[in-house]
Parts: C-alpha cells; structure tokens; sequence
C-alpha cells in the first residue's frame, strides 16, 4: 500500500530535509513543476502549487475527465496548467475543462473526438468563481460532435473579466452552441480578447444558434462588453448567418480573414461598436458575406470586400428597424458611419440602405447615416434601397452595376484597379481614387487596410496607395490557430527554436513558416545540417544559376512570422556562410512583407558570420500585427543558420551567438542551465564543506564560490529560484509575449480536420 508520502510525492516539487541551515526553516519555493496524470491529480497538485507554479499534464489520451483547474495566481506569476509536450494530452469521451480564478493559463491541450451531452467544452467559470485575467492558448477543440447536431453545447464559454482565447484552433463543429461565447450576466465590461485564432469547418446548421463568436445575449445588449475580436481567421465557417454575433456594445471586430464562409458579421444588438480592417474574401462561394447592422453609432471602417455572393443581399447592409423594439428585435439604425470600405465583384447589392424593410414588423428606416469615401466596382447594384432622413454623403467612388440616378456624393468613374500578386485590387497610379477622399475621417482611419499611415489628402477606399511597409495582410492558416496543429513532416524540424528577451528576438533558420517555389522549378530551401550551426540545422538554397530579381522571378523563397509588441528601429542580423564566390550571397527584404530583393554577401570560406540586413522600424500602429519576413536565394548553396532582430545596432558576433548559448547563473551548482531542486541538494548535501562533492562540473554555474559551502551559495539558490538559461524555445510552451515577441507560423502541411 502506498503511504502518503509517497502519493503526494509526483505532485510537489522535492524537498530535501536534514541539517537544516539557518533560515531555511521557513523557506518557501515557489516557481515548481508538478505532474498530474488525469484530473484527481491536476486537482492534488493545485492544493500544492502557487503563484508562478506549473501543473505539467502527461501526454497520452485522457478519456472522461473533468479537470477542475481551481486556482489564483497573481499578474507577475500566474499559475499555468500544460501538455508535457504541445497537443500530446488528447482529451477525448465527455471531458471537460473548467478554469476557475484569477491569473491562470491552459496551453498545449488538444480535445478531440469527444461530445457532451450539455454545458460546455471548456469554459472561465467554476467552483472558484468566474475567472479574471485567465487565458486559453495554443490548443485544439476537433470534431467534440455529438451524435445529433441538435443536442446543444458550447466549445469555449468565457466568463468574468480581461480573459484571452488565443492561438487556437476550432474545427469541424457541427452541432448547436457557439464555438466561442462571451457570456454576460451583468451590466459590467468584460474586457476579453479573442485572437489569432483559426475557426474552420463548421457545416450550416438548420436554424440559429450555430454561430461562431458570440458576445452576449440580447438581455444586456444595452451595456457594454469592450471585447476585442481580432486577427482572427474563419474559413468554411457556414453554421448560419451570424458568423459572429454581436449582441452588446463597444466591441471591436478588427483584422480578421473571412475565406469562403457563408455568414456575416452582424451587430445584432447593441450599440457603439466598431467593425475595422477586417478582410471577407468569398471566393464566390454561394452564401458569402460581409456585415449587417442594427442599432445605433455603429462605425463600419477600412473592410476589404471580394467576390462575395449572396448572404443578407449585399456587401454592407442597413437594416430596418422596430417600433419600440424589445431587447431581442430590430433597433433602428441610428447614426452609423460607413466609410472607406472596398467593395469588389459581388453579385449583390453593395450596400443596402433598408434590409427587411416592411417584414417581422420593421418600418423604420435608418436615419442620421453617413457614408463616405467608399469604393464600390462590380456589384449589382452599387447602393439598394431607400434613405432615410439626416443622411449624408461623401466622396464615393462606384463603376459598374451602377443604380441611376446616383446620389449626391457618389461619382462615377473607373477607378482602374489592379489585382496584386495577393490576389486584392489596388489602385494604378494616376487612378481617381487617389486624394480623392473628402471630409475629415483621420480619427477613425489613420490607418489603411495594410497598416500604412494615411497622409495628406486621403485614397477613397480601404487602401492608401503608399510605399511604406505593409504591415496587416489578409491571413492564412500558417498565420494562426495552435503553434503544434501541423503534419510534421513538412513543417520545421525538432530543433526549430526562437529566443526573446529585452530589447531583441533571435531565432534558428529551422523556425521558417513556409519555404515557397515561386518559380515552379521543384526546388526550394532545403534542411541541412552544418559543423558550427546555432541551431538543429540550416537553411540551403537549391542548385542552380544565380537570380537577381526583379529582373527575374524568384526562385526560392523561405518566410518567417514575426509579430512585435514594442515599438522601435530595430537592426536585422542575419548568420550565413557561402564555400565559394559563387556560394556566398543571399537576398533579404527591405521591409516586412516585400520580397527579397536585396543582395547580402557572405563568406566564401565556409566560416560563419554576422551580416548586418539594415534596419526596420516597428511603430505603434504595427504592434500585435502579424509581419511576414521574406528571405531568397541568390547563390546556390549557400546557407543561412540563424537571424536576430535587436534595439541595439552595434552588436558584435561574438554577443550574438551569446544569445543562443546557455550561460552560467548564479546559483545553478550543477551546471543543468536552471537553477531548480538539484541546487539545492548539493548546497544541503556539502553544507559546511570546502567543495561540491568534489564535482568539478558543479562550479560550472557560476559563482558566489569562495571556497566553502555556506550562506553564500544557499543564496545564490534561493534569489535566483526558476531561472534558466535554456538557449532555444522548443515548442514546450506558450508564453505571454514580453518586450518582443516573435511568432513562428507554422504553415506547411498544416492539417485541417
């Protein structure tokens, strides 16, 4: 029988008791791992861990568990529960997540292949209150169907206040309930965020009630939630027309990807909320849409629209309003701002001024409108429907499928457009819509749908015609969703790895997202490994004569996401090598987002070095977006091993590679790269003694050494508690982005389903 020292020992961190020195009686560890192979355990582990600690959960299949994670840490330590490896703990049956309490974080977890009978796959709320400034990152919820669509149940349920559910990814729901819900039963804001996020697959339901975000209920949509949805991305996501739900106000729907989805987002209820930069591409998908609004001051922004078909009847659309309407009808629309928006080839109406005039009881026509500078080409027609009093028009751009007579602010004129290699239709120069903008809308728009600053006269439309770095694009599978939710057989290797901290971001050239072919000859970038590397392995450019575009077309392209949340000019590194004089060149991009066009030379001896790729400027409008860098091969077989983004541009060699090698700390005794349990065994054990158990390997972790184990080194220990010196991020983990973050997509082979 196992005595209960023993039960309790895989789920407390180890402490060794004997000659105790003085002040360690009361000494309390904090920053400890503990493992817990199914929920009874998650559960024993919590009444030991604290702030800062890690419940670490085994891989293999859990089947019906409900894991309870009931706990508070603090904003500067939260406590974390983990796969032991990222989307190794598969959560099948009728399992279940509750995340109960402040400051708690849920990474690396994959519920698969489940259902439930009611209630909620995961959800912010327990038995110890709802959660407050929790999150939900990196992990999966896949195919947790039941056996009838109709038994209703929730994926993610938030609850409480400054809660995020990000880098997930959400497939193949088919049955009733809402993927993500914010749940609102006060009139208090919730502050949540819900980004980077992949949403795919959800099949049309036969009625409501299969959305895929939803915030609030109509009983509180006239207070107001402030959640943020954005950088986001929905693809297939059919379940009905309500692809996201607003039913409160002062939201944010920003920067999100709509691809081949047939639904909208609606601002069902609620006022005051903000639909901006957000991209729905149709693909002339039968059902497409773009966004509905009810309600009162609700700004429509910088939307891209294209090839959208048929959903709600148009592109942008008013809808007629109730008499004295209920919480849970159709207020007027009151006061809305519609402006710089792009409208492309849909075969509907692109704006609708009065949707379901004279049906379920909507009279009222919207009123107090103001449309403004937006540029509408091939819809059928442009503008639909009738106007109601106050409104006021500006700066219009439409051709094609033009409704007569035009109203006042609208002109007719081709805006000759040019579709870009990313598939969006841009202004030429010399086009109308540039400077064509009239009014004073740069508190709503300082931006355009890219992220380029707009100056001067504005550009009718969602794009700015500018040569400044493109920093928002619409996004793409590798761009979002779990780190881990990838076919590795494509992706990077084991060693792919990055490293943050103040001030720069560094990582291996195995952390590519994508290695591109853009001249279809077969041959990319390929995995290597070199004597000398940073990191598992290199980049190699592919056999073949030099290419020097633009002249000619790219032949081997590798990228890498990046997303940055401080601003400042930071200085691109980049470790390479060429063996010869026809080895040592590579091409690098000016700008995040351009292709690489600019020769960089390496050495031609075989020998590493740091080569400077000139600076970028990261400014407040670029922070949390996702940024694209783009390296090329200009000479055959040349490699790349490692790049560096740093505020300080002097840097030298020999202080780079010390950003990927392990160094000593204080108080790690026996040299592992963390300061943990061990060390404090071998102060304990060698208490009073001139040596470490005469290892010399013990005083490879620096000082405070003089000769004796004392106070000194029991300190060393203590003030330095859980640091490491772990020189790659190996995937084991997620963190909250600090001074810079970076982003490894992962894009190739990624799985769908």
């Amino acid at each position: 029988m196992s005595t209960w020292f023993e039960k309790c020992f895989v789920c407390k961190p180890r402490v060794v008791w004997g000659v105790v020195p003085l002040g360690l009686a009361s000494l309390s560890v904090h920053a400890a791992e503990f493992t817990a192979g199914n929920a009874s355990e998650v559960t024993t582990a919590l009444q030991q861990a604290g702030p800062g600690d890690t419940v670490v959960l085994t891989d293999g299949v859990w089947t019906n568990q409900y894991i309870r994670f009931n706990a508070d840490g603090t904003a500067g330590n939260p406590i974390t529960l983990r796969a032991e490896t990222p989307g190794g703990v598969v959560l099948n049956g009728s399992s279940r997540l509750d995340i109960s309490g402040d400051h708690l974080v849920v990474d690396g977890l994959h519920f698969n292949g489940g259902s439930l009978s009611s209630g909620h796959v995961v959800r912010f709320t327990g038995s110890n209150g709802d959660a407050n400034h929790s999150r939900f990152t990196n992990s999966a919820i896949t195919d947790y169907n039941p056996a009838d669509i109709d038994t209703r149940y929730f994926w993610v349920s938030m609850y409480g206040t400054n809660n995020r559910v990000d880098h997930n990814t959400f497939t193949n729901q088919n049955h009733s309930g809402v993927t993500v819900t914010v749940w609102r039963d006060s009139s208090a804001r919730d502050d949540h965020r819900i980004d980077a996020n992949h949403f795919n697959g959800r099949p049309e339901g036969n009625g409501n009630g299969f959305e895929t975000i939803r915030i609030g209920t109509s009983q509180q949509s006239l207070s107001d939630s402030y959640t943020v949805v954005e950088n986001n991305l929905f693809e297939e996501v059919d379940g009905e027309i309500e692809a996201i739900s607003v039913k409160a106000g002062q939201n944010d729907i920003r920067f999100n990807t709509f691809r081949r989805t047939s639904a909208t987002v609606t601002l069902r209820h609620g006022n005051d909320n903000t639909v901006e930069g957000n991209f729905f591409l149709g693909e002339n998908v039968s059902g497409s849409g773009g966004v509905r609004i009810i309600g009162e001051r609700q700004t429509i922004v910088n939307n891209y629209l294209q090839d959208l078909d048929g959903r709600a009847n148009g592109g942008l659309v008013l809808t007629g309003g109730v008499p004295n309407s209920p919480n849970s009808g159709y207020f007027q629309v009151k006061d809305a701002v519609i402006a710089h928006n792009t409208i492309v080839n849909i075969t509907d109406a692109g704006i609708i001024l009065d949707e379901g005039i004279g049906s379920s009881g909507r009279t009222l026509l919207p009123e107090g409108v103001t449309i403004a500078n937006n540029l509408i080409q091939n819809a059928a027609p442009a503008f639909e429907g009738n106007e109601g009093a106050s409104f006021t028009w500006e700066g219009n751009i439409v051709f094609g499928g033009v409704n007569q007579p035009t109203p006042p602010g609208v002109t007719v004129v081709d805006p000759q457009l040019v579709q870009g290699a990313d598939g969006l239709f841009r202004p030429a120069a010399g086009s109308p819509v540039i400077d064509g903008a009239a009014g004073d809308y740069g508190a709503l728009v300082p931006t355009d749908f890219d992220g380029q600053a707009r100056v001067g006269l504005f550009d009718v439309g969602a794009d700015e015609v500018s040569s400044a770095q493109i920093v928002r694009k619409p996004l793409s599978e590798g761009d979002v969703g779990a780190g881990w939710f990838y076919d590795p057989g494509t992706g990077p290797g084991p060693g792919a790895g990055l490293i943050t901290g103040p001030g720069h971001v560094a990582l291996t050239a195995d952390s590519f997202s994508n290695r591109l072919d853009p001249n279809g000859d077969g041959d990319t970038w390929v995995l290597a490994s070199a004597a000398g590397s940073l990191g598992q392995n290199v980049l190699e450019a592919p056999p073949g004569d030099r290419v020097d575009p633009p002249l000619e077309t790219q032949d081997a392209v590798a990228t890498f996401g990046l997303t940055f949340t401080e601003a400042g000019t930071y200085t691109a590194y980049y470790r390479a090598a060429g063996f010869s004089s026809s080895t040592d060149s590579f091409h690098r991009p000016v700008l995040f987002g351009d292709d690489p066009e600019t020769a960089t030379a390496t050495t031609n001896t075989g020998a590493w070095d740091w080569e400077n790729g000139g600076t970028f400027v990261i400014n407040d409008s670029m922070l949390g977006m996702p940024l694209e860098l783009r390296l090329g091969k200009r000479e055959q077989f040349a490699v790349l091993d490692a790049i560096v983004f740093a505020l300080d541009g002097s840097l030298t060699d020999a202080e780079l590679d010390a950003l990927f090698t392990a160094t000593a700390i204080t108080g790690d005794y026996n040299g592992n790269g963390q300061v943990e349990q061990g060390d404090l065994d071998l102060v304990l054990q060698n208490w009073g003694t001139g040596t470490f158990g005469g290892d010399a390997a013990a005083l490879d972790g620096g000082g405070p050494f003089d000769g004796n184990v004392d106070q000194n080194e029991l300190d060393g220990v203590l003030q330095n508690w859980g640091a490491s010196s772990a020189p790659r991020f190996d995937g084991a983990s997620l963190p909250e982005p600090g001074s810079v973050a970076l982003l490894g997509f992962v894009g190739l082979g990624r799985r769908r389903g």
